[in-house]
């Protein structure tokens, strides 16, 4: 007889664990311990000894020594400790998964609390757990004192039926975790729920090695086991090395014995009439085994299988579910440990430190670490579970700057794990060598992609010679869709089109692999080609409407697009990425990266000595110019001037008014409106002497930027100079060349500029629809910030119009926009507008200190897109609920679509709402 079985002696009773709230159900509590006693048992209750001890910790010990659980419910959901997510209440009822449950739900409870009445639907949908109603504590003696006594009637009866067997383990037992599955709540239910539905009876856990899908799949067979007459049977296939091996080792399992020649045949006989779980890890490297299970399953109706896979077994009936990593906090996140402690990668993270290192604790000073360290090992547990393990050894801090070499670092795994997951790369080695070679040369060269990729850029980069291409016959999308079947590219979606990706450990994998092949300077190269070629906009793409979709392409491609040019120029390909800088600037400025461009920029010019005199002048030119942006004036002046010569030299006119004209600027931003209105009249005479002796066709485009930005220029010195009626005449100028150019930077300056100009001679109302236009054409092109400067605007005009609310949220908005996506590019071109601490002081004794604080919060709550939508309507407090300006829908329409990554979901239904307003 095994130790779980004895019958116990009157000194070894059985302990019966009550859970309820203390107060609202003290006479009920007095009832379950007289059943309990009643028949000889003892009543574990907190109340019932000394407890010098936290109480979290004296009900977890409690229960760690009971056989029985009983839970008593009323309408409190009971006392959440500071730092805890769930009651006491709660937190025991989920501890007692082990034990028996008999639960208790005291009828008419028309104050239940809205916790409590969750908890008791899940409890109530729980198969494993007995769930009846009571309506007074006599009843509720009854019913305990009856169900404990046939309880342990059944319980006595199966330990005399087990014991009549072979005193020896189970064989099929499903194996018993060492430690706590964190952060899979979820993933459990979700599991268990889709095993449980009706008609389904193969689910397959799949997912890249190291996420989880055996420990996900042994807690949910846990959890299903009663619902199973004749149980659960965990069959481990990593040790099976050939399919025809399989039956053998189910058959092992069941604890049957038979000849191979009769061993399906038996199988079939012994699971046809039974309800049984069984459970197959490890399935992917014997994958043609997968017909047997099909068979077992036509055999057998009551036999359900949950499979782990790192493929699917492409079986009829066959319901796939995708393991994902664990919980993930969101990149920007706020880096504190309330924050951060919420999510299943953190959490894992920090139990197996304390694991290797018992005084280790999450601090507000190591939880950004903690954080980084969850996010580049992709959520992986496995990953996690390595790098928690050196906490013995490196701080957070000093473990994420280790981190660039994944592979090296993370090893050293448990020694009872199987050696394919004592370190990452035998985890990945062992996928890897699942695959054919053509399979295998694939995955290598996805790792050059820096982020999600598209179909025709995985055949861009195939195009190898068929040396290098093992399986050359098989068409590139039949490889892709194996590797995303073996679990190792992941599937999604971007604005309606089908992406694929790589998680960052397997991509290190992968780079690791390319570089071993020989083909990591080819694969790099056809890479680079493709996205040079896929930025370039065609005719009408630097022109509103094509502009936004050329913008949109861009911002899909970002990251392989900075890669690509990252490529050129450490590979000395300086011509075509400096051509591509130059096309592309744009989607650098309107989408806040220009210090990336300026980067690159950087990179190119310390290699430009080989670079002819034209297109030395233009990188320099191109550096200085995003400087200019960046906020390094003084080297974007030296940049500049550096260019001019070489310009001169090749006899391109335009291009020396062009940095004549952003000299000129620069001088501005200094104050010295001498120098800068000297350089900028100059720059205007030359474009006049291009005019009339004519120029190129392709040089238009350079022509009518030149006659956007020069006048704005000038403009802005006139502004500065209190010429207010020259600064007018030059901003409507530089508008009309703005128009004809179709280019939304252009306009946006011309618009801001005018606006002030406008301001400043008291046309308000002018002034506004200049705005209104600026804000809905940045908000359009995902420009935040750029809307940002506009809402200042907007709220300077408010409080001219004597309207200090809205002054203050548009205000408070527009601080939270550039907090949240920096500065942008507009601030360096145009004069922003009065935001400084002698407005707000203003605004607020106009106001009074507590609606000025009231309209500030309202302000920074607002987001991105529902600040615009509040900006573009009139002057009502509440702006959802009043008629928006005629050109909103539109606006708002292409909100949706243009801002998905910075809008919440408070912010799409804002959105919407104001739409169908």
């Amino acid at each position: 007889m095994t130790e779980a079985h004895l019958i116990r002696t009157p000194d070894q009773r059985v302990r019966v664990f009550v859970s309820s709230t203390l107060r609202e159900l003290a006479a009920e509590r007095q009832a379950v311990r007289e059943a309990v006693t009643r028949l000889r048992l003892v009543p574990v209750m907190f109340e019932l000894g000394a407890r010098p001890h936290p109480p979290r910790q004296v009900y977890r010990a409690y229960l760690a020594q009971s056989q029985v659980f009983v839970g008593v419910y009323w309408q409190s959901y009971g006392w959440v400790a500071p730092g805890e997510r769930v009651s006491g209440l709660e937190d025991e009822y989920v501890l007692a998964a082990r034990l028996p449950r008999l639960i208790y739900v005291k009828s008419s409870a028309p104050q239940r609390e809205p916790r409590l009445a969750h908890l008791l639907a899940r409890i109530r949908d729980d198969d494993g757990v007995s769930y009846q109603h009571f309506s007074d504590p006599a009843e509720l003696q009854r019913l305990v004192e009856n169900d404990l006594a046939v309880l342990l009637s059944e319980r006595f009866e199966m330990a005399s039926r087990e014991d009549a067997a072979e005193d020896t383990p189970l064989a099929g037992a499903l194996p018993a975790p060492a430690t706590p599955l964190v952060g899979r709540d979820q993933e459990v239910k979700a599991v268990t729920e889709l095993v449980l539905t009706e008609g389904v009876r193969l689910v397959t856990l799949t997912g890249p090695g190291g996420v989880g899908k055996t420990r996900l799949a042994v807690e949910a067979a846990s959890r299903l086991r009663a619902g199973f007459g004749d149980g659960v049977r965990f069959v481990d296939l990593a040790a099976v090395p050939a399919a025809d091996l399989v039956p053998p080792a189910v058959a092992g399992a069941l604890g049957l014995s038979s000849s191979d020649s009769r061993v399906i045949t038996d199988l079939e006989s012994y699971l046809r009439a039974r309800r049984l779980l069984l459970v197959l890890d490890n399935f992917e490297h014997v994958l043609r085994a997968a017909p047997l299970l099909a068979g077992l399953l036509a055999a057998a109706p009551g036999l359900a299988a949950l499979v782990t896979s790192r493929s699917v077994l492409r079986l009829g009936g066959e319901h796939e579910f995708a393991v994902p990593g664990l919980s993930l906090p969101e990149p920007g996140a706020q880096p504190r440990v309330a924050a951060v402690r919420e999510y299943g990668s953190v959490r894992l993270f920090v139990e197996r430190a304390r694991a290797a290192a018992p005084g280790f604790e999450l601090t507000d000073s190591n939880a950004a670490a903690v954080a980084e360290i969850c996010r580049r090992l992709d959520g992986l547990p496995l990953a996690i579970e390595l790098a928690a393990a050196k906490a013995r050894l490196l701080p957070p801090q000093a473990l994420l700057d280790r981190l660039g070499d994944r592979m090296g670092l993370l090893t050293g795994g448990a020694r009872d794990l199987p050696e394919r997951q004592q370190t990452l790369r035998n985890t990945l080695e062992w996928s890897f060598g699942l695959l054919s070679p053509g399979e295998q040369a694939l995955l290598a060269r996805l790792g050059v992609f820096a982020d999600s990729f598209s179909l025709p850029a995985v055949e861009a980069i195939s195009s190898a010679p068929a040396a290098a291409n093992p399986d050359q016959d098989v068409p590139v999308m039949d490889t892709l869709g194996s590797l995303v079947d073996n679990s190792l590219v992941r599937t999604e979606t971007r604005r309606g089109q089908p992406r694929f990706r790589l998680l960052e450990t397997i991509r290190e994998y992968a780079l690791d692999r390319l570089r071993d092949s020989g083909d990591w300077t080819a694969a790099h190269d056809r890479h680079a080609a493709y996205f040079l070629t896929l930025a370039e906009p065609a005719g009408d793409e630097l022109q509103d409407p094509g502009q936004l979709a050329w913008l949109d392409r861009l911002d899909t491609e970002h990251a392989n697009l900075a890669a690509a040019l990252s490529w050129c120029a450490d590979q000395g390909h300086l011509e075509p990425a400096l051509h591509v800088m130059w096309v592309t600037w744009r989607f650098w400025w309107m989408h806040g990266h220009f210090a990336e461009l300026a980067r690159f920029g950087e990179a190119i010019l310390a290699k430009s000595e080989r670079l002819p005199p034209y297109q030395r002048a233009l990188a320099l030119s191109a550096t200085g110019l995003m400087l200019v942006v960046d906020g390094d004036k003084t080297r974007a002046q030296r940049l500049l001037e550096q260019s001019l010569p070489l310009f001169r030299q090749a006899g391109t006119t335009l291009d020396v008014a062009m940095v004549l004209g952003n000299l000129g600027h620069l001088q501005a931003l200094r104050g010295r409106y001498a120098q800068a209105s000297q350089l900028l009249e100059d720059s205007q005479a030359l474009l006049r002497d291009v005019r009339d002796g004519g120029y190129p066709p392709d040089q238009r485009l350079l022509e009518l930027m030149v006659a956007s930005e020069v006048p704005n220029f000038l403009g802005q010195v006139r502004l500065a100079q209190a010429d207010h009626d020259n600064a007018a005449r030059l901003f409507t100028e530089g508008l009309t060349a703005a128009r004809r150019l179709a280019d939304r930077p252009s306009i946006l300056i011309s618009l801001y500029d005018l606006a002030l100009s406008t301001q400043a001679r008291g046309d308000l109302t002018g002034a506004g629809e200049h705005l209104t236009e600026g804000l809905s054409l940045a908000a359009e092109a995902g420009d935040q910030s750029s809307a940002a400067y506009y809402l200042e605007a907007m709220a300077a005009a408010a409080g001219r119009e004597d309207n200090p609310q809205r002054a203050v949220r548009l205000l408070a908005a527009a601080e939270s926009i550039l907090e949240a996506k920096g500065s942008g590019w507009l601030h360096a071109y145009v004069p922003r507008a009065p935001h400084d601490g002698e407005e707000l002081a203003a605004l607020r004794s106009r106001m009074g200190d507590a609606a000025f604080k009231q309209a500030w919060a309202y302000g920074r709550s607002l987001g991105g897109s529902r600040a615009v939508a509040y900006a573009l309507h009139d002057q009502s407090p509440d702006p959802i609920r009043h008629r928006a300006r005629t050109p909103l829908r539109a606006l708002l329409t292409n909100l949706r679509h243009h801002s998905k990554t910075a809008t919440t979901r408070r912010d799409q239904v804002a959105i919407q709402q104001a739409v169908d307003a």
